[in-house]
Formats: C-alpha cells, sequence, structure tokens
C-alpha cells in the first residue's frame, strides 16, 4: 500500500511512524491520527516535520488549506531550488 498522505511520506522517508513520532516527541497515535487525516498536524509540528524529511515534505503540503497564515513568507519563495537558480541567473543578466 502506498502512503499518499504527507504525513504518511514523512514517516516513510524517516523510517516508520513510531520514528517520526519519537522524532517530534509525541505519541505513536498521535501521528497515525495524522496520518489517517482525524486530526490536522499541529502548525507548531510542520517545520520539525519538513526538517526532518529534509524538504521532501513540505509545510505547505502538510496544511493545504492554511499554510499562509503560518508561514507568509513562503508564498514570495520560489516554489523549488530550480525555479530559484532560475531566478538568480534571469536577475543577474538585467
Amino acid at each position: 500500500m502506498q502512503n499518499t498522505s504527507p504525513v504518511g511520506c514523512a514517516a516513510q522517508f524517516v523510517g516508520g511512524l513510531t520514528v517520526l513520532a519519537r522524532i517530534l516527541e509525541v505519541a505513536p497515535p498521535t501521528v497515525h491520527e495524522w496520518k489517517v487525516g482525524k486530526r490536522p498536524v499541529p502548525a507548531a509540528r510542520c517545520l520539525a516535520i519538513e526538517l526532518a524529511t529534509k524538504g521532501t515534505v513540505t509545510r505547505k503540503q502538510l496544511r493545504p488549506d492554511d499554510w499562509h497564515k503560518y508561514w507568509p513568507e513562503l508564498a514570495q519563495a520560489p516554489a523549488n531550488t530550480a525555479q530559484a537558480a532560475t531566478e538568480t541567473v534571469a536577475g543577474q543578466g538585467a
């Protein structure tokens, strides 16, 4: 079975749901509730998940409906590093 939820992907990246729970200092059932959508991932935990997954799972993915309320600076950030590099090179030619 494929993990399609961002939390499922994060758990898979770090080595399992229990490992992710340990990293976040929460109980494994809590992470499971986030994974299945029973409860949203608290905004306070999203950055830790993003860092633990080395950016593979982002805060935008974890809170797609309200990320901009918590991290407005992400609205200005390029979607990916390739885009950032393109914009940097384009800006130097002007």
